[in-house]
């Protein structure tokens, strides 16, 4: 297998092309880029290109649901984080007079959300008494749906085609812009972290001559995640087992590495807790704590247990903190014994937040 990993070595791939994203921010975000993706949406922004992203995303559509020309605009502008009646939260919805679209948008993260609660929610509460059609999309690199009722796929590769026909089709009419270039730059970022690049002679002859060894790499790769989820799995759960509450586990096949994510069976909230282990720094591993922002702001956390200046790094995000603690080499017992410290104190958050809800009633 070393003989094999040092052939592959010689066969990297060169760069891909840097974008402001890479040079201005620290790999990729969920939310930000979601932000960026419903501005360009809304065909009345100050970007100017009417609807043609937008018409690029409909169009992505299967062909009978597709609205027609003269049906592809807002009536509102696209809202982020569309709030439902379990206070879950849906990245992106857009309404016309005609219809209404749901977007989950998912580059890294699985299909784990209460997709079906979403849909009803959605049906309920816009479709005006069967006056508009709602539709409820996933969009993601690979386009896979969720085992939902109604929820469709649409894949990365059909909409940044489309994403980029349109850009090109707005050079033409309008010339160079600021919001072209950014608009240029967008897709281009979301290629370089979803696209796939074609082989090079060289890595397809390789490939095929390794076919083998390849597969046995990849099985005892995969292998070795799986049992380390379940160690850390079982491992936390014996640490929280006065809690009451199973943890479980899941694996996140991130552009930039394995992430292994921990929550409570059953979780309705935005926090839990993610191991990453970072390919680019052999033995690196990152605890990463996020936090529903739902539980207060950084001093109030801090008064709770977790105080963000005692991490390596932490953002604020639209729904959550995430913290970052790194370890520089895999001391599992170590890692294991700060992950279940970060679940327990949100979990202890969590339920303060739900008594909260409970004692001040309905209207809360």
């Amino acid at each position: 297998m070393k003989a094999l990993l040092e052939g592959a070595a010689r066969l990297r791939r060169p760069a891909r092309e840097r974008t402001l994203f890479d040079i201005g921010a620290r790999g990729y975000f969920e939310n930000p880029t979601t932000d960026l993706l419903a501005f360009f949406l809304d065909p009345a922004a100050e970007h100017g290109f009417g609807n043609a992203v937008l018409s690029a995303l409909l169009d992505s559509l299967p062909e009978p649901l597709q609205p027609a020309a003269s049906e592809r605009y807002l009536t509102r502008p696209p809202v982020r984080e569309w709030v439902t009646s379990q206070q879950q939260r849906i990245d992106l919805v857009l309404e016309s007079d005609r219809w209404v679209i749901a977007v989950e948008h998912k580059v890294y993260h699985g299909l784990h959300n209460d997709f079906a609660h979403y849909g009803d929610d959605l049906a309920l509460r816009l479709s005006d008494q069967d006056s508009r059609q709602v539709l409820c999309v996933v969009l993601s690199p690979g386009g896979q749906a969720p085992d939902a009722p109604g929820w469709l796929g649409i894949g990365y590769p059909d909409f940044l085609r489309r994403l980029r026909s349109a850009a090109g089709s707005l050079y033409e009419q309008h010339g160079e812009s600021k919001w072209l270039l950014f608009l240029r730059e967008f897709v281009i970022h979301l290629e370089n972290l979803t696209m796939t690049d074609t082989l090079t002679d060289a890595q397809e002859q390789f490939a095929l001559e390794h076919l083998g060894e390849i597969e046995a790499l990849t099985k005892a790769k995969n292998d070795a995640l799986a049992s380390l989820r379940l160690r850390l799995q079982e491992g936390l759960n014996t640490r929280l087992d006065d809690l009451g509450l199973p943890i479980t586990s899941w694996q996140e096949n991130w552009p930039v590495g394995p992430a292994l994510r921990f929550a409570p069976n059953g979780w309705q909230s935005h926090s839990s807790v993610v191991i990453y282990l970072e390919p680019q720094t052999p033995k690196r591993v990152w605890v990463q704590t996020y936090i529903d922002r739902r539980n207060g702001d950084l001093a109030e956390l801090a008064g709770k247990g977790i105080d963000c200046n005692q991490f390596d790094e932490h953002k604020v995000g639209r729904t959550s903190y995430n913290l970052y603690h790194g370890f520089p080499s895999m001391e599992w017992e170590a890692i294991e014994e700060a992950a279940a410290s970060y679940l327990r104190a949100i979990i202890a958050m969590e339920i303060d937040w739900q008594r909260e809800q409970m004692e001040a009633g309905p209207s809360a």
